[in-house]
C-alpha cells in the first residue's frame, strides 16, 4: 500500500513537471504592431528620437504617437 502511494505521488509529480515544461513551447509568438514595424524600418535618428521620447515625460504615450513626434516616414502607407 505504501509503494502504491509512492508510485502514484511520483507519477502525479512527473505529470506535472512535464505540463510545466510543455507550456512554454505552446505559447503563440507575439505578432508585431504596424507601429513596431514602422520603427524597424526607420533611420537610426528617428529610434534614438523615439527611444528619447520613451524615456522622458512622454513615456506613456503610444509608439505611433512618438514616432509622429519624431517626424518618421510613413512606410506603410507606401506598400
Amino acid at each position: 500500500m505504501k509503494n502504491l502511494i509512492r508510485l502514484l505521488f511520483v507519477s502525479l509529480l512527473f505529470g506535472l513537471l512535464i505540463s510545466c515544461s510543455d507550456n512554454n513551447e505552446t505559447e503563440k509568438p507575439k505578432e508585431k504592431t504596424s507601429a513596431e514595424i514602422r520603427l524597424e524600418k526607420q533611420s537610426q535618428s528617428v529610434k534614438n528620437c523615439v527611444r528619447t521620447f520613451g524615456q522622458g515625460v512622454y513615456k506613456d504615450k503610444s509608439l505611433s504617437w512618438k514616432l509622429d513626434g519624431c517626424n518618421a516616414s510613413n512606410w506603410l502607407e507606401w506598400r
